[in-house]
């Protein structure tokens, strides 16, 4: 029974550590995240854009545009820990537009783009870019027709991130980044590029996954003591 048990333990143990959602939008409010314009190409500060919750989900408004503009939307104080993976659901609209995840290592700055990675859709176009400290990444995309449901960025080691889609259960990596310029990956949340005006989502159950190896490898590891003795 000792056996079965520490067994049990292991397999609850694996998929507890599937998911633990940060936020589902249903509470209505934004007041865990600070958003930041960090590119205004048109340089005038005159696009009218506002976050806002609509049905339980996150989208971004842009009433006035005047200029193609990216921001990050940071959750305060989210860490994306060695092993983890963030995620985020999602039901894009707006062709032209991006919209996606943050992961970065520092905060973001008002008219800088630094130090992060970003992975995201524009239709059925999926993309990842950003930059390794000041130096902008390479752009990897895929230029298809893709059905996409849910966006990833992975924390692999700590000094490598893969970012990918997931259409249903198939996860697809689109790129690996390994910065020169270490990104501690603790500024995670979104990225969008407003390029018109409209509504531009839909974005639910932004969620991050842990590890589950170390903690199976801790329940063999009882399970085994447990038979030696």
């Amino acid at each position: 029974m000792k056996k079965l048990s520490v067994l049990m333990l292991v397999c609850v143990m694996a998929v507890a550590a599937q998911a633990v959602i940060i936020d589902d939008f249903e509470d209505g409010t934004l007041t865990e995240y600070t958003s930041t314009v960090i590119l205004d190409a048109g340089g005038t500060g005159s696009n009218t854009a506002a976050w806002q919750i609509t049905a339980g989900a996150l989208e971004l408004n842009t009433s006035v545009y005047d200029g193609i503009e990216q921001g990050a939307m940071i959750y305060n104080g989210l860490v994306l820990g060695v092993g983890e993976e963030v995620q985020v659901d999602i039901a894009h609209n707006g062709a032209s537009q991006d919209l996606g995840l943050y992961v970065g290592g520092t905060a973001p700055v008002t008219g800088v783009r630094q130090d992060y990675i970003a992975m995201y859709g524009r239709g059925g176009q999926l993309f990842t870019r950003g930059f390794d400290g000041t130096g902008e990444y390479g752009l990897i995309g895929d230029w298809g027709s893709n059905a996409y449901d849910k966006l990833f960025i992975k924390n692999i080691d700590g000094a490598t991130f893969e970012a990918g889609w997931y259409n249903g259960a198939i996860r697809n990596i689109l790129g690996t980044r390994t910065p020169t310029t270490v990104n501690a990956a603790t500024y995670v949340g979104f990225y969008t590029d407003v390029r018109a005006a409209g509504t531009l989502g839909v974005l639910d159950n932004l969620q991050v996954i842990p590890e589950p190896a170390t903690l199976a490898l801790l329940g063999l590891g009882m399970l085994f003591a447990r038979k030696r003795k």
